[in-house]
């Protein structure tokens, strides 16, 4: 009981990545429910999956729970591993789009985080990745 309190819950897919990159810089669980619920093609994107999985291989211990539909996500963080890692990104986002988040993630990681991101460079979206350097 005491730790369902702690749980974190919010509603829609709105700040996806910054809910995810706080509750693992807060240790705190998280849930996210009705993502995208009441839309054609409901649940997470393919972009939303892949930053997911990233943040499941810069951790060590994290639990990630999603329902089938991909309405639901539960989150509970691990601690911030780091290491020599790739990933290969969702071609529908740049990797600006993951590059940001692990800006904010990689100072408190165990070990210096050095990874390979491969994907789209830039799009129409999100930063250019030749705006982070």
């Amino acid at each position: 009981m005491a730790g369902e309190a702690q749980c974190l819950t919010y509603v829609g897919c709105n700040f996806l990545r910054q809910r995810l990159v706080l509750a693992t810089l807060s240790g705190r669980p998280l849930k996210i429910r009705k993502i995208r619920a009441k839309e054609e093609d409901p649940g997470l994107r393919d972009f939303e999956a892949s930053f997911i999985r990233l943040i499941d291989k810069v951790t060590n211990g994290s639990r990630i729970e999603i329902n089938q539909t991909g309405t639901t996500l539960y989150y509970q963080p691990g601690l911030l591993y780091g290491g020599s890692l790739e990933h290969d990104c969702s071609p529908s986002r740049s990797i600006g789009y993951y590059l940001e988040s692990l800006l904010c993630l990689a100072p408190f990681m165990k070990h210096p985080l050095k990874i390979v991101l491969r994907g789209v460079t830039n799009d129409q979206v999100d930063p250019s990745v030749s705006n982070k350097v």
